[in-house]
């Protein structure tokens, strides 16, 4: 009976290696349950898995659990864990001139946006970030929703800021000067301490795209969203690049592909439920406040020229120029 059983285990523990991965892969996010970077994120596992004929292993960590945007941006460039799905403000630390993406009111259009952060110009960027970091953007195209201002109070524009503590993404400093010039007060709180920050009264409103507002829960915390229309960007898809230069290239590729892939994903489900958010928000109470838009934008372009320094004029042009193709 003895032997029965250790051979026994020996044909389990012989099943097991078998079906083991040769590489295993975290993946961290902050976005909760149900957000379509965790959906997307999903994707990018059921398509790495089944590619690689379960060679590579996907485990996906959503909802802030291995940390905010900052930590993982570090956890990756460290290799701690090997892949992170973070947005571009975060990345403003490691590369200054990154920072030029984060500005509001930059983009022409999300086609303007996309032509940069996906072209030529993106691809420098990221290069030098890769060089700097040793991190590697692998994928540019998880766009986000446009970014309002959910508070307790309707603000229209800049001088019914004055009071109004908002938070703004940890680590970016640029949103600090931003949202002064703004008029309104800023506080830095990484996302997983949002929530809490507007519940608690550390701040008073919270500027967010209207799919992290549902999916966050701060429609409970507001009543109100001012369409300031600040800012749209994008995600991107981060992987330690000596874990990435570790596989053999057939899997590289796997890994690439499924990153832009799942990225299209995420984008179908951003940009086509916008429509169906507001209404979502409208029914639980939400009023939708317009503002002056026009009074924000000049609000903040003394903060271009001050910041042009940062990023360059040079690399400011080529932007630019590249939204009136």
């Amino acid at each position: 009976m003895r032997l029965l059983k250790f051979v026994l285990l020996l044909v389990l523990l012989g099943t097991t290696a078998a079906f083991a991965a040769d590489y295993n892969v975290r993946l961290g996010l902050i976005a909760e349950a149900g957000h379509p970077v965790t959906k997307a994120a999903m994707k990018f596992k059921e398509l790495v898995e089944e590619r690689s004929n379960g060679r590579i292993s996907v485990q996906v960590f959503p909802g802030g659990q291995l940390g905010g945007e900052v930590e993982l941006q570090d956890q990756v460039a460290l290799g701690t864990i090997q892949m992170a799905n973070i947005g571009t403000p975060v990345m403003g630390a490691k590369l200054r001139k990154l920072d030029i993406f984060n500005m509001y009111y930059l983009w022409n259009s999300r086609q303007h946006m996309v032509d940069v952060t996906t072209g030529p110009i993106g691809q420098e960027l990221w290069e030098e970030y890769r060089k700097a970091t040793g991190a590697s953007v692998i994928a540019a195209n998880w766009q986000q929703g446009t970014r309002q201002t959910i508070t307790k109070k309707p603000v229209t524009s800049p001088a019914e800021f004055a009071g109004v503590k908002i938070r703004v993404t940890a680590g970016v400093p640029l949103y600090i000067d931003l949202w002064r010039a703004m008029g309104a007060s800023p506080v830095p709180l990484g996302f997983p301490d949002a929530y809490s920050g507007m519940q608690t009264g550390v701040v008073d409103a919270v500027e967010l795209p209207l799919d992290w507002m549902i999916n966050g829960g701060f429609y409970k915390l507001g009543k109100y969203i001012d369409l300031t229309q600040h800012y749209f960007y994008t995600n991107v898809m981060l992987v330690n690049d000596r874990f990435l230069q570790s596989l053999p290239e057939d899997l590289q590729q796997v890994v690439r592909d499924a990153a832009m892939e799942a990225g299209k994903y995420n984008t179908e489900l951003v940009l086509g439920g916008e429509s169906e958010l507001r209404s979502q928000l409208e029914a639980e109470g939400i009023i939708f406040v317009e503002t002056d838009v026009a009074a924000f934008q000049k609000s903040v372009e003394p903060v271009f020229e001050s910041s042009m320094d940062v990023w360059g004029q040079d690399l400011y042009e080529r932007i630019r120029d590249a939204g009136q193709n």
